[in-house]
């Protein structure tokens, strides 16, 4: 959520994204669907020390449900 929230501020909120821009997208749904996913793998690029894209993709992918459960999308709303 915090990264959520920070990207929202960065990109919705100043109009940097727009329809226009995201494209078949509506810009909130690039905002989940790309863009936090795509920091998320990259900060576990640097925490990794620079692994691939590929590799911090997986990482990813494989810690997934355990995220969801110490962290639901639910806590806090």
């Amino acid at each position: 959520m915090i990264m959520l929230n920070t990207l929202s501020d960065m990109f919705l909120k100043t109009g940097v994204l727009t329809f226009d821009v995201t494209r078949p997208q509506y810009p909130t749904d690039y905002l989940h669907e790309v863009l936090v996913p795509e920091a998320c793998v990259m900060l576990i690029q640097e925490d990794y020390d620079g692994i691939s894209f590929e590799e911090a993709k997986e990482i990813m992918e494989a810690s997934n449900s355990f995220g969801a459960h110490l962290f639901p999308i639910n806590e806090g709303l």
